[in-house]
């Protein structure tokens, strides 16, 4: 497998190669290495940031204290919170099981859902997990039934008296069919079905309330009988636009922006017919020879958290405290567990703006020199409530300085390249750094000031990370 091949690779099933990757798989052919990707994401752990009790007994505080003290205990939530978000930045880059965890973070954009309580996102991020390669209906019917996913679209309040109808449409128009594929009145009867669909306030386990659902008979597809939710999601998934629209979106995430309906349409039939077996749908692609076409190589934007965990993981960064790991987050414009609505975050060119684009550029730099942070807060920070953290430490610095805590261990980077000559040096790192294989000492002005190994690297590193080139994957 040519190393351009494995990097491609390394992009799209996970957060892009390492140097200590790029070496380790050399020579490897491309059934190997996408067998060693799937193995490696089989041993996969749960999330795990916050208790349950503790976050109980916050919440409980909150109901009760006066206004003084329900500030310090919102602020105790808002920590667990944040806890959350970087223990999960943090496993992303340091876990092995990097397929496992780049499929969990599509779906965490496919299923987008926010709540006040970090638990129920912390369980619904675990679901997406434990199912991230496997069934697609056993994922769908997990992310469905969550207590989390019922309180974001309002199921709870969906009874056979007064049907509530956000749930249903967003279930199809959303997560599994698109619109044009159901009709107006496919909503309403479907949301009949999903009456009485909750989870129980003790364990957090689904709940089926009897005296809430409509038992009477629903006209759904031209089908007629007593459904339930779980008849419309097998419904559902009984049409095949179900297929072609989860891999569309699978596409234009893991392989190109620009669609290929050809190859989307043979995809989803196969994906159709396997039942909707996502693992084997992932590794038809990375095992086609059209997945390695030119056309699909470094054409795809990093979104904020793939570029800040590709940079984290290619330097070996180590961060010390959370906060600046949250405050990336949020000048890059993607927070983790707070999609700005429930269609999930944009893609592709809307990424780049104005105010995010000289810090993307300038993102290595700043962690090679761990170097302070200069940006000001966005003005709807404050409706963040995970910048609690971020506008503290802000205030205590009247706004100026933002520090970033990281350490590299350069002696481990510098190990996997060759120093001989300033030639080999450049070619080898910007070939192992960049998808793009158009640069190279030949063609580039680039001339070595420093003396050490060390310093070269890192002189070259910030040069090569300020590049275009390294804002695709």
């Amino acid at each position: 497998m040519q190393q351009i091949e494995f990097q491609h690779l390394m992009n799209r099933a996970g957060f892009g190669a390492t140097p200590g990757e790029l070496t380790a798989f050399a020579g490897k052919s491309r059934t190997e290495v996408v067998n060693s990707i799937f193995s490696k994401s089989a041993d996969n752990t749960d999330l795990i940031a916050v208790k349950r009790s503790e976050v109980d007994d916050i919440l409980a505080e909150l109901k009760e204290k006066d206004p003084d003290t329900k500030k310090m205990y919102r602020k105790m939530l808002e920590e667990k919170k944040v806890d959350l978000n970087v223990t999960w930045l943090r496993k992303i880059i340091n876990s092995p099981a990097q397929l496992n965890e780049k499929m969990t973070f599509f779906w965490h954009c496919h299923f987008a859902c926010r709540d006040d309580n970090p638990v129920l996102i912390q369980m619904l991020n675990n679901d997406m997990r434990d199912n991230a390669l496997g069934n697609f209906r056993n994922l769908l019917m997990a992310v469905a039934q969550s207590p989390a996913m019922l309180k974001f679209l309002n199921n709870q309040q969906n009874k056979k008296d007064a049907p509530n109808e956000n749930f249903a449409r967003e279930v199809m128009e959303l997560f599994t069919l698109g619109r044009g594929n159901y009709t107006e009145q496919d909503i309403k009867e479907a949301a009949r079905a999903f009456t009485g669909w909750s989870f129980d306030n003790e364990t957090l386990n689904f709940h089926f309330r009897e005296r809430q659902h409509d038992f009477e008979e629903k006209q759904f597809f031209g089908k007629t009988a007593n459904f339930d939710g779980k008849d419309i999601i097998d419904m559902i998934l009984y049409k095949e636009e179900c297929a072609r629209f989860i891999v569309g979106k699978i596409y234009q995430f893991f392989i190109n922006d620009v669609r290929d309906e050809k190859v989307i349409e043979d995809l989803a039939h196969k994906f159709y017919m396997s039942d909707y077996d996502i693992g084997g749908l992932m590794k038809e692609i990375f095992l086609a020879d059209w997945f390695y076409d030119k056309k699909n190589i470094a054409v795809r934007i990093k979104s904020p958290v793939e570029l800040i965990v590709n940079t984290s993981r290619w330097l070996g960064a180590e961060y010390g405290g959370d906060e600046a790991l949250l405050f990336i987050q949020r000048i890059l414009g993607q927070v983790l567990f707070l999609p700005p609505n429930v269609a999930g975050w944009p893609n592709g060119k809307k990424w780049i703006d104005s105010s995010s684009l000289i810090f993307r550029m300038e993102f290595g730099k700043k962690l090679i020199e761990v170097s302070d942070f200069t940006q000001r807060l966005k003005a709807d920070d404050d409706t963040d409530p995970n910048m609690a953290r971020v506008k503290e430490k802000m205030a205590a610095k009247k706004g100026k300085l933002y520090e970033l805590d990281a350490k590299i261990n350069w002696d481990l980077v510098c190990a996997h390249f060759n120093f001989s000559s300033d030639e080999k040096l450049y070619n080898q790192v910007s070939s192992a750094l960049l998808s793009a294989n158009n640069v190279s000492y030949a063609n580039e002005n680039y001339g070595f000031n420093e003396a050490d190994n060390s310093a070269k690297l890192k002189g070259l590193l910030i040069h090569l990370m300020s590049k275009p080139e390294f804002q695709l994957c």
